[in-house]
């Protein structure tokens, strides 16, 4: 179920580009049956509130898909799946193309959204979106981008080339 969340999560991310009338052709295909690996300085689970918190340097890998940041909590429902991640401290999501950087991010499993906070910014090759907080909806691919108190919304497109 997480894997599938982060892929539509990114997929929407993705999204934000096709919106703006270019296509994300064929930069995210699904995970296959790799594990999740996690790298830290630190891990500490509390099992009275089901969180695995980790802390320095962590590293989320999931098959083409790299998270990274200085603190992550990851609580469990009941079935151990995964319910939220927070991550927290220098964010930076990489997969297939796609780069997103921002001081926090907050992944919700079951409402399937993603939250990134303070001086978002991302790229998909030469195309580019900043914002003060990127909200994204799985479900219903929907995508709201807030300015900060003294910023506004960018948006950069690169002209599409033409095949030849």
């Amino acid at each position: 179920m997480f894997r599938s969340f982060i892929t539509n999560s990114f997929v929407a991310l993705l999204m934000v580009f096709a919106l703006t009338a270019y296509a994300a052709e064929g930069l995210v295909k699904p995970a296959g049956k790799k594990p999740i690996k996690i790298l830290s300085d630190y891990m500490k689970y509390t099992g009275d509130d089901n969180v695995s918190r980790f802390s320095g340097n962590v590293i989320v890998t999931d098959g083409e898909m790299r998270v990274t940041s200085d603190n992550m909590d990851v609580s469990f429902d009941k079935q151990n799946n995964v319910k939220e991640i927070y991550a927290q401290g220098n964010v930076k999501i990489e997969k297939e193309g796609l780069l997103a950087l921002s001081d926090k991010a907050r992944l919700y499993a079951a409402e399937e959204k993603v939250i990134l906070y303070n001086n978002v910014r991302v790229w998909q090759g030469d195309n580019y979106l900043e914002g003060e907080k990127v909200t994204i909806y799985n479900q219903n691919n929907r995508i709201f981008v807030d300015r900060g108190s003294n910023k506004r919304v960018k948006i950069i497109i690169a002209p599409k080339e033409a095949k030849k």
